[in-house]
């Protein structure tokens, strides 16, 4: 058989010459920027045998790749959505999350000079009559770490993390401490429109392409019904068969009829 016939063997050719050059060489000492360096970054390819090791896993990346057309609308979809809710945010939030760190003073005006910060040095509670200890810090007046809603840009990429429920808890307590409970709808709502969107219809993209070229898209809705009802006769049936009972004639025939 053809070693390069598809993908698959090309890559094990290459895994295969660059852990050779690897046993032949083998530094060392790897300098940064170097062949070394690049030789070890092409020896993590070798987990990628997987896939032609194991044929469905293999059809599951193939699928992908043909589907790339659909995945690639679903993706520009989720874009427009993530700039309609960003340009939306913008007119909500924009320059309201902005505080000063000295949490007495509200106004930006006054949020200047140098304020007292008290260290806390435990987290238990513990009574403590004398002053906490304390250091001299200037007052800055700025938005929170990781996200705000001044311009559409740093909006669509405080969006996009929230699309992974990474800190959106964070993004909604803002939006509460700062505009109302009223103001969270927003954020659910684009939870909501985000995940049904990005998430359902990428893996419905996934399923019906599975399904075109395996041919059951074509089926009409009794044909889908009859095909899942015989794999689950086939997993219903039993894994091991009895013996035929041989001393008894009346048992022999009910076996012959069952079977």
């Amino acid at each position: 058989k053809a070693l390069l016939r598809d993908m698959s063997g090309i890559l094990d050719v290459i895994i295969f010459s660059v852990s050779l050059i690897w046993l032949s060489w083998m530094p060392t000492s790897i300098q940064q920027n170097s062949w070394g360096q690049l030789l070890m970054i092409f020896r993590c390819f070798r987990p990628l045998r997987i896939f032609i090791l194991v044929p469905h896993m293999r059809q599951v990346v193939s699928e992908l790749c043909r589907g790339f057309k659909e995945i690639f609308l679903v993706a520009v979809m989720v874009i427009a959505l993530i700039f309609v809710f960003a340009n939306w945010g913008v007119h909500l939030f924009g320059l309201r999350f902005a505080a000063c760190n000295d949490l007495s003073i509200t106004n930006r005006s006054d949020c200047h000079g140098m304020y007292a910060a008290k260290v806390f040095v435990t987290k238990m509670n513990i009574p403590h009559r004398e002053p906490y200890p304390y250091m001299m810090v200037p007052k800055v007046f700025h938005n929170p770490r990781r996200f705000h809603f001044d311009n559409i840009g740093t909006a669509m990429l405080a969006l996009f993390e929230v699309l992974s429920y990474k800190g959106w808890v964070d993004l909604r307590d803002v939006i509460i401490a700062k505009q109302g409970p009223m103001a969270a709808i927003y954020i659910h709502l684009y939870v909501f429109l985000g995940s049904m969107i990005g998430l359902t219809l990428f893996v419905g993209v996934v399923i019906a392409n599975y399904r075109e070229n395996k041919g059951t898209a074509l089926l009409t809705v009794d044909q889908m019904r009859w095909s899942d009802l015989k794999k689950r006769l086939k997993i219903a049936q039993p894994l091991h068969v009895p013996p035929k009972p041989e001393s008894n004639v009346l048992q022999a025939c009910i076996y012959d009829i069952t079977q």
